[in-house]
């Protein structure tokens, strides 16, 4: 099946800058900008997903950035036992 195509205008610069990277990559200008696409969605999905860890971290309490290295691995331990507990308890009962 033959995809449809659209035909874009572009400013002479870029296009020249286009045609200069695809005779480098042995490409078309096509598949350049196929991967260029592809690059900044797989970019901006790893944005996305480093938002949601940020606003997680923020929501949980922050890293504890000062605590001393005593009070973060009593925090560890206890988060360990909260995971155990909730998750793996019942096993053992």
């Amino acid at each position: 099946m033959v995809e449809p195509e659209v035909t874009i205008e572009l400013p002479a610069k870029l296009h020249d800058e286009l045609q200069a990277l695809a005779s480098e990559e042995c490409a078309s200008p096509a598949e350049v900008i196929q991967r260029l696409v592809s690059a900044a969605t797989r970019h901006r999905s790893w944005l996305r997903d480093l938002t949601a860890l940020r606003e997680l971290i923020r929501e949980e309490g922050g890293l504890q950035v000062g605590a001393s290295r005593e009070e973060v691995i009593a925090r560890l331990r206890q988060t360990r036992r909260e995971i155990f507990e909730t998750e793996y308890a019942h096993l053992y009962r």
